[in-house]
């Protein structure tokens, strides 16, 4: 009993932290999708408007509904409320399916989840990737109670977790195909494949009727409008890029990087392979790690191949929360052995939390690019109001939700004539010139924005130069 609430107290501890993380992440102006979906969501209008009229792939209905409610530009913070606070409760979860296996298992995973760089930076944006991760963990918390006999399979708790996890983001699908997998392998174990597979789709289909019904009104939604459905950038498949984004995911779920993306993705998947093949005491939960990190990755990775736009680590959250699980269970129970298992285990969990604490605190300074210091040097300069001048309409929205949210009157212009300032939405990491020339006028660099990675984009701001004048002689 003392060890449990002490365990109690370091788990937290831990959400504290996460919290403490997520609130300095969540500081700075809305990024490109955040603030393309405030500007989505203030023309809606309404609840209904945000299902209906928002065709678009960057509408995710729990976080814009959540918009709508607290508006659209409130404070950043407010703003980015929901998954901050799904978040924090995802620690609090994970911890609950760790504290199954043990009390060293419940605290390491608590803390894995509350400093996790991705777990962390998705858990403090506007966007619907936190809300996702809190259900699909609680969708392991109670398959994992039904599979080891201590409940009655919890079918229509997973059929309302799949509506709400796919209201948050659509990436849920594949959670939710993940324990389908994780369902079928393990009854297999007791009874024949047939009894199994019958046994997993009467289980979950309110689940995949869930899937249907939110897709159906996505589709007839699209169809219903003039326009279709919508998709922000959508760039061509290739294997630097893909390579990139997966292992970008992998270096910010445990904070390690073996200097490469293919060797960063090749000891990752050893690894897990070989934890899945060799770890006794797994059970079960094996095949839901096999499917979630493992098989998850490599069939979207063939999908991604076919239709493109494969350049984004947030599409690997479902293997990178069930990357966690996994460390957090094999360093729990070599910590529970004592020994040099104890050791061993102690040292590989101080050495994720060091390195995971130092991208977060990265990710916490960089703030995304933090569009909104562009309008601070801006109102520095004219602080009753100035014109702005962009090349095309991709920042339109970042410059216009972070004037409404500071209460700054800022005109941004895609045409001549020449606007007083100048703001450039630059390629990922490229470099900003000094000096730049519009409308038959010269513009000078005042300020640039860095993301670091994941989320946000790179930016640079220029004032009108002004002229030249010719030196005077002295007489």
């Amino acid at each position: 009993m003392t060890a449990r609430r002490g365990a109690y107290g370091a788990i937290g501890l831990a959400m504290l932290v996460g919290l403490a993380l997520r609130i300095a992440t969540a500081q700075g102006a809305l990024w490109l999708d955040e603030a393309w979906t405030a500007r989505l969501v203030a023309q809606a209008g309404t609840p209904f408007g945000v299902l209906w009229r928002i065709n678009h792939d960057n509408n995710h209905f729990l976080n814009s509904w959540w918009m709508l409610l607290v508006g659209p530009f409130s404070s950043p913070v407010l703003v980015r409320a929901l998954s901050i606070a799904t978040g924090v409760a995802s620690i609090g979860v994970a911890a609950a399916i760790g504290l199954r296996r043990g009390v060293a298992t419940g605290v390491v995973a608590a803390w894995l989840f509350a400093v996790s760089p991705i777990i962390m930076a998705y858990g403090a944006e506007a966007r619907g990737y936190g809300p996702m991760v809190l259900i699909m963990l609680v969708a392991i918390l109670l398959v994992d109670r039904w599979l080891d006999g201590e409940r009655e399979a919890p079918v229509w708790t997973l059929g309302a977790l799949t509506l709400i996890g796919m209201l948050a983001q659509f990436t849920y699908i594949f959670a939710l195909a993940a324990l389908g997998g994780w369902i079928v392998a393990t009854l297999a174990r007791r009874m024949t494949l047939d009894e199994a597979v019958r046994i997993g789709v009467r289980t979950l289909a309110p689940s995949i009727g869930a899937v249907v019904l939110v897709i159906a009104v996505v589709v007839a939604a699209a169809r219903a409008s003039s326009t279709g459905f919508q998709a922000g950038g959508y760039p061509g498949f290739t294997l630097p890029g893909f390579s990139a984004a997966l292992a970008d995911a992998a270096v910010h779920t445990l904070g390690l990087s073996m200097g490469t993306p293919f060797a960063t993705i090749g000891a990752v998947a050893v690894g897990t392979a070989a934890a899945i093949a060799l770890a006794p005491g797994l059970g079960g939960r094996r095949f839901l790690y096999a499917f979630a990190v493992l098989a998850f990755p490599a069939m979207l990775a063939v999908a991604l191949s076919r239709i493109g736009n494969a350049g984004f680590a947030r599409y690997y959250l479902v293997a990178c929360t069930a990357l966690l699980l996994l460390v957090a269970e094999l360093a729990g129970r070599a910590i529970a052995s004592g020994g040099w298992r104890r050791a061993v285990g102690v040292a590989v969990v101080a050495i994720i939390l060091v390195a995971s604490l130092a991208r977060a605190q990265a990710l916490a300074t960089s703030l995304r690019g933090d569009p909104g210091r562009a309008v601070a040097t801006m109102r520095a300069a004219a602080p009753g109001g100035t014109s702005v001048g962009v090349d095309t309409i991709r920042p339109t929205a970042v410059l216009d939700a972070a004037a409404r949210t500071a209460g700054y009157r800022l005109e941004i212009r895609r045409r001549c004539p020449a606007a007083a300032f100048l703001f450039v939405d630059l390629e990922d990491h490229a470099p900003a010139p000094a000096r730049l020339a519009r409308c038959g006028e010269t513009y000078a660099r005042v300020a640039v924005g860095r993301y670091l990675a994941m989320s946000g984009f790179d930016w640079s701001l220029y004032a009108r130069a002004l002229p030249q004048r010719a030196p005077v002689s002295a007489r």
